[in-house]
């Protein structure tokens, strides 16, 4: 088998300031040597008898290196092996120039010389026949058998190539280990060096500068994004805030112009005379009853709470996606809608009764004449109206006797129009209504009482914002003594009823959920999970 060279890889120095260790040298490789060459196994023996010639600092450059000792062979004896000796590693050059002056030419074959025991205290250089590559022997170790010979035998493995460092010319005695590669014919014994030659200059090798490790660089690792914010309908609740606030902020400012321009437009002389003429309301008719009853009251507030559950009701149906309960009746088992519908078209009933109670009341003790207009004066008066309540100096509130006339028209729509609005398209998107009725399903398609049911619930929305802000802004305590006490005085009672009455409110808002709900609901049919 044939070696080739390597160079060894540096590692730090061995002092303070000096060159990385081992020094960088670079040698021919060790020609591969078999075991069962015999002459190859001659010439190694022939090179351990022949007698050992000293060399001097001039003849050649060596590298000595102490030999770390080991365990003693014997029991008591000193450390192996013997203080002094070394290992030489001869260049390939030397080798080279020795053989050429002292041998002829010699064909490759590698014969490995070792040193024994004996010799360790000699000072001598083993002559070594030339080759074309050069070597180092393979380092021995110690034996398989009691008093056999080191192991592997001489010239089984290729030996190691080792660094051959130079030194200077004063050395200390070694002795050397050479691998030389010869022909497979028999070796002569090669003859001393001529003390006149040279010595070969050990080839140097010059140290490759270390690559510079370039910096690790880190991936740039892409921030986490942040999770969407939770939406409430079409924006989240920063975008809905600022929505208001910047809302807000503009219609402030509108109307802030409003009632500016409004003020300038009442002062003007035409204007004068319009509101002279028409006050805001006009006179009722002979017979129109003054005051307001309690069965009023109690109609107002009956009204109130249904209305407010009716919208609550209502939103939950348009925005639930997957009902957690559902009713069917008794007389139709297969027919199943969720309890929030149920609960919404039960409040619609109940306000249909509450209605028609109000209705029928009202055109039987006359109190219709209050709020149904009955001249055409109601329009500019409600004109007149509205332009006062725009710039803030509002009309003289007498609800007890009288309503002004956009009080009134607002009443009349809200109670005859809007509501039975409210009614007709309820009962045309309920279960109330036939499938199987082709023709009327034509003349009045679902599409359109979807379409006016959810405006006409906006507008109940806007009239109990707007009607409740003037109660409180136009004398709160007397106002509420009207429609709660059925009194025209001022003070606290009818309040007091009002707070009562908005604590039974919210206390239903609470309680309209499915636990409360289900066991009125089996009362009237079957409560199922599916």
């Amino acid at each position: 088998m044939a070696t080739y060279g390597r160079t060894t890889r540096q590692g730090l120095p061995r002092v303070a300031g000096g060159e990385p260790w081992p020094p960088v040298v670079e040698l021919a490789g060790v020609a591969a040597v078999q075991a069962e060459a015999a002459p190859a196994a001659a010439a190694a023996e022939q090179l351990e008898a022949s007698p050992v010639a000293a060399t001097t600092p001039a003849e050649t450059a060596v590298a000595s290196r102490p030999v770390r000792r080991g365990l003693p062979r014997v029991p008591g004896g000193e450390p192996w092996p013997p203080a002094g000796s070394a290992t030489v590693a001869a260049s390939a050059g030397l080798v080279a120039d020795a053989t050429s002056a002292s041998a002829p030419e010699v064909a490759p074959a590698a014969v490995v010389t070792e040193t024994t025991p004996a010799a360790a205290p000699t000072v001598a250089a083993a002559p070594a026949a030339a080759t074309a590559s050069g070597g180092v022997a393979l380092r021995r170790g110690l034996p398989r058998t009691s008093g056999g010979e080191p192991w592997p035998p001489a010239g089984t493995a290729p030996a190691r190539p080792e660094r051959v460092v130079e030194m200077p010319a004063a050395t200390v005695p070694v002795v050397a280990e050479v691998a030389v590669q010869t022909a497979p014919a028999p070796v002569a014994a090669p003859a001393a060096a001529p003390a006149d030659v040279a010595p070969a200059a050990v080839p140097q090798r010059t140290p490759a500068p270390q690559p510079r490790r370039a910096a690790p660089v880190v991936a740039s690792t892409r921030p986490a994004a942040e999770p969407w914010p939770k939406l409430y309908g079409p924006y989240s609740r920063a975008e809905w805030a600022s929505a208001l606030a910047i809302g807000g902020f503009g219609l402030l400012l509108a109307a802030t112009g409003v009632v500016v321009v409004v003020n300038w437009l009442l002062a003007l002389a035409p204007m004068q005379d319009f509101l002279a003429t028409y006050p805001g309301e006009y006179h009722l008719p002979e017979g129109a009853p003054v005051g307001i009853p309690a069965w009023i009251g109690w109609q107002h507030f009956f009204n109130v709470f249904l209305i407010v559950l009716i919208m609550r009701s209502g939103l939950q149906v348009r925005t639930q996606k997957r009902p957690t309960a559902f009713w069917s009746p008794r007389w139709n088992a297969k027919r199943k809608i969720s309890l929030s519908l149920w609960f919404h078209q039960s409040l619609d009933i109940l306000w249909l009764v509450n209605g028609a109670v109000f209705v029928v009341l009202l055109f039987a003790t006359g109190q219709w004449m209050r709020i149904v207009p009955t001249s055409w004066e109601v329009f500019p008066n409600a004109i007149s109206a509205l332009l006062q309540y725009l710039s803030l100096d509002w009309p003289t509130e007498n609800g007890w006797v009288n309503y002004n006339s956009l009080q009134q028209i607002a009443y009349f729509v809200t109670v005859f129009i809007a509501a039975p609005l409210a009614a007709i398209t309820g009962v045309r998107m309920s279960g109330l209504w036939p499938k199987n009725a082709k023709t009327l399903n034509r003349i009045y398609p679902v599409e359109w009482a979807r379409a006016v049911h959810f405006p006409v619930m906006l507008y109940f929305v806007a009239f109990i914002i707007v009607h409740v802000g003037l109660v409180f802004a136009t004398g709160a305590l007397r106002n509420l003594n009207h429609m709660y006490a059925s009194q025209d005085v001022v003070n606290w009672v009818g309040f007091w009823i009002f707070v009562g009455s908005l604590v039974v409110i919210a206390a239903a808002w609470v309680a309209a959920r499915p636990l409360v709900l289900a066991p009125i609901a089996r009362l009237f049919g079957k409560v199922s999970g599916r």
